[in-house]
């Protein structure tokens, strides 16, 4: 079994380009489900098996282009989302959202079609 997964997946080496899956857990619907990194030796909290990951052909990212922070897998996710993070925000006032009781504006966002319809809104 461990030739059969030597034979499947070819070592990475530091410095190349990877896509790592994102879990659906950690995203948000309309986000990505890849993240582009490069093999590191030591940034981010987990260490990754080589099947989680798949090597690009082409290189996106050097090794100098990471910061020298470490960070889990959920934040990076969260730091490349559309929309933030896990799920969609969304407000339903009935109100035009002026005060910052509405969660679209006290997260400094613009209401979307999907928090309150075609109701009047002044925060789009």
């Amino acid at each position: 079994m461990k030739q059969a997964s030597e034979n499947s997946f070819c070592p990475g080496e530091v410095g190349q380009s990877v896509t790592v899956k994102i879990p659906d857990v950690d995203r948000a619907r309309s986000d990505f489900r890849n993240i582009i990194g490069v093999i590191l030796s030591g940034r981010l909290l987990t260490l990754y098996s080589r099947n989680q990951f798949v090597i690009c052909k082409e290189r996106f990212l050097e090794v100098d282009d990471v910061p020298h922070t470490k960070i889990s897998h959920r934040e990076t996710a969260r730091k490349s989302s559309n929309l933030g993070g896990q799920g969609y925000g969304r407000c339903t006032c009935v109100q035009k959202c002026k005060t910052l009781k509405c969660k679209c504006t006290a997260a400094e966002r613009l209401c979307s079609s999907k928090c309150h319809g075609s109701s009047t809104c002044d925060n789009k």
